[in-house]
C-alpha cells in the first residue's frame, strides 16, 4: 500500500486540530511536518522490531579480516541497522550457518587470523559504512541477513509504501511528534491509538523476523569451529 507523505502529514495535522477538515496546511507547516516525519523514520529504523522484513545480500569472501557494507562498499547496499543472521556457502556448495557475535565476544578470539570457512561475524555498524568481521577467515560466498533502514520521503509528493498497518502507525503516531512540534495537546484517544497501532507492528515484525531467522537456522544445520575453544 502507498500514500504520499503530504497524504499522511494532512491526517496528523489533522487529528490534532493543527488544519480542519478540508483546509490546506501552509507551506512552513507541511515542510516542518515532513522533517519530523523523516526524523521519525530514522528513529523507527534504529529500533529494529520497526522495520518490517529481512533483506539478503552475498559478499565474496576473499579471507580478509574485515569488509564493509553500504553504498560503494564490498558489500555494495543500502547500509544495514543489524545483521539478524547469516549462512556462508563454501565452493562445495555446503552451507554453513554464521552466529552473531557482539563486539567483547570478538575481541575475545585469541587468534582472529585462524583460517577456515566463517561461522561467526561480529557486526560494527560503523557509519557511512557498516564492517563486517567474520571468524575464522576463509572464502567462500556470505549470505546476510539484515534489517535495512526505513525509506525516508524527500519532498511531500514522495510515495511511501509500507504494508497497510504502518499508514495507521505513521498517522498516529507522527501526529503526537507534531503536537509539541506545533504546540497542541494531543487527546488520550489520539495517544491510545498511536500506541496500540505501534504495538501491532512491533509485536508482528519480531514474530516474522524470529520465524525467518530459526527457519534459516534449521534448513542449513550446523557444524565447525567452537568459538569458545578457539578452533
Amino acid at each position: 500500500m502507498s500514500e504520499t507523505a503530504q497524504t499522511l502529514i494532512n491526517a496528523a495535522l489533522r487529528a490534532i486540530g493543527v488544519i480542519a477538515s478540508g483546509e490546506v496546511a501552509t507551506a512552513q507547516e507541511l515542510a516542518d511536518s515532513l522533517e519530523s516525519l523523516k526524523f521519525m523514520l530514522r528513529h523507527w529504523s534504529n529500533i529494529g522490531i520497526r522495520t518490517y522484513f529481512l533483506s539478503q545480500n552475498t559478499l565474496a569472501l576473499s579471507g580478509a579480516t574485515s569488509y564493509t557494507i553500504g553504498s560503494g562498499g564490498n558489500c555494495d547496499t543500502t547500509r544495514p541497522e543489524d545483521i539478524k543472521g547469516g549462512y556462508v556457502k563454501d565452493a562445495n556448495g555446503f552451507d554453513s550457518p554464521l552466529t552473531i557475535i557482539d563486539a567483547e565476544r570478538y575481541r575475545s578470539l585469541s587468534l582472529k587470523s585462524i583460517a577456515g570457512t566463517a561461522n561467526y561475524l561480529w557486526y560494527n555498524p560503523d557509519f557511512p559504512l557498516g564492517l563486517l568481521y567474520f571468524w575464522p577467515l576463509g572464502a567462500g560466498t556470505a549470505y546476510l541477513d539484515s534489517l535495512k533502514p526505513l525509506t525516508e520521503p524527500t519532498v511531500l509528493t514522495s510515495s511511501i509504501a509500507f504494508p497497510p498497518a504502518y499508514d495507521e502507525a505513521i498517522k498516529w503516531n507522527l501526529a503526537l511528534r507534531l503536537a509539541a512540534e506545533f504546540s497542541k495537546e494531543p487527546s488520550q484517544l489520539v495517544i491510545a491509538l498511536a500506541a496500540s497501532a505501534l504495538k501491532w507492528i512491533e509485536t508482528k515484525n519480531f514474530n516474522n523476523q524470529i520465524n525467518a531467522v530459526n527457519l534459516n537456522d534449521e534448513l542449513r544445520g550446523g557444524g565447525g569451529y567452537n568459538i569458545n575453544e578457539g578452533g
